[in-house]
């Protein structure tokens, strides 16, 4: 396997990390994004129930639509005062909504177009707001939200994902194609490799896009600057597998796994957090970074303000029952919201 290097931009002496603190009643949970500062994810309670939770100044706090809430979810927020997400309501029917923050106060926002069976905003970022949208039959479409206005529908010749945008762009994937919109209206950029099994972006960083494509079944990190043909390989030597799902300032972070599956033919849980600097050989293992009690990590998103990077994602413990036998199973008794940061090196 080989080794985590140093990066150039950062502090390596800097680096920090704490595990966040779950509601009452809360075991696991997980953090997939920011806004304005604050980590946003998920808490779970008993039977698997997850539900929406922010941190604001590190203290849990769930998110509610309304007063008969009960199941709901948050997208990925990035680099803005929105958070995008939904809520159950009946059926396994779905309604898209977003919470804004104005630096004291959050609000929820019913984005739900009753013309869709069901609506999910999957992620925010430029003021603007994406997700999907189900008539009941037919493809998925992409939605778009912005200014309180009903979505513009972004269409394809098969199921639409959108997964990032920057308030301008917009990409994610048709029918399991990595694509790229420049501007709503114009035709996508169709990104995926040649003979790539899948692809999707899952983040925008100016010029580039991040993600991962499958080479049969094994997912690679990878970064692309508008063309399938500029696609680049993050994976590091002596990894099977990677994916990549956010960006900022030219800095990725994702997770890696030496072995996409176990003996048996079930994923892996072994993985490890990374933070890379656009190529396979500068990343950092954030998982290294981790109390004693955690073993395997993912990175779902990472800003930078100043001089500081703050990563958040997910501490857990995997435990491995009949290891390196044909029957060798993983289970994760243990994850939690986890937060890394660091500064810059001075210029």
């Amino acid at each position: 396997m080989e080794h985590a290097s140093t990066l150039i931009t950062i502090d390596p002496d800097s680096w920090e990390v704490g595990i966040l603190a779950l509601p009452k009643r809360f075991s696991r949970g997980a953090a997939y994004g920011f806004c304005n500062g604050h980590p946003v994810g998920r808490a779970e309670a008993a039977r698997a129930q997850a539900y929406a939770c922010w941190w604001p100044g590190g203290e849990p706090s769930l998110l509610e639509i309304n007063e008969k809430t009960k199941e709901v979810a948050t997208g990925r927020a990035s680099h803005g005062n929105i958070i995008p997400g939904h809520q159950r309501i009946r059926d396994g029917a779905m309604t898209a909504a977003e919470w804004q923050f104005d630096g004291s106060t959050l609000s929820a926002h019913d984005l739900h177009d009753p013309t869709f069976a069901s609506t999910w905003a999957t992620a925010a970022g430029g003021g603007a707001v994406i997700g999907m949208g189900s008539r009941g039959r037919g493809p998925d479409v992409g939605l778009l939200w912005r200014d309180g206005a009903d979505p513009v529908v972004i269409d394809g010749p098969g199921d639409v994902s959108l997964r990032a945008t920057d308030g301008v762009q917009i990409a994610g994937s048709i029918r399991g194609r990595a694509m790229l919109w420049r501007e709503v209206g114009q035709d996508p950029i169709d990104l995926a490799p040649d003979k790539s099994f899948a692809s999707e972006i899952e983040a925008l960083d100016g010029e580039y896009q991040i993600g991962s494509v499958f080479k049969g079944m094994c997912a690679r990190a990878g970064l692309w600057q508008g063309s399938a043909a500029s696609f680049r390989d993050l994976t590091p030597k002596g990894f099977q597998t990677a994916r990549a799902y956010g960006a900022a300032q030219g800095l990725q972070v994702g997770m890696v796994r030496v072995k996409d599956v176990t003996r048996n033919g079930s994923t892996g849980c072994d993985n490890r957090a990374v933070l890379w600097e656009g190529a396979p050989d500068r990343w950092v293992d954030l998982n290294a970074m981790l109390p004693p009690d955690y073993n395997a990590s993912v990175a779902w998103a990472i800003t930078v303000s100043g001089n500081e990077i703050r990563i958040c994602g997910e501490a857990s413990r995997y435990e491995a029952t009949h290891a390196g036998s044909a029957n060798e199973d993983h289970c994760v008794p243990i994850a939690h919201p986890a937060v890394w940061s660091a500064r810059l090196r001075a210029a």
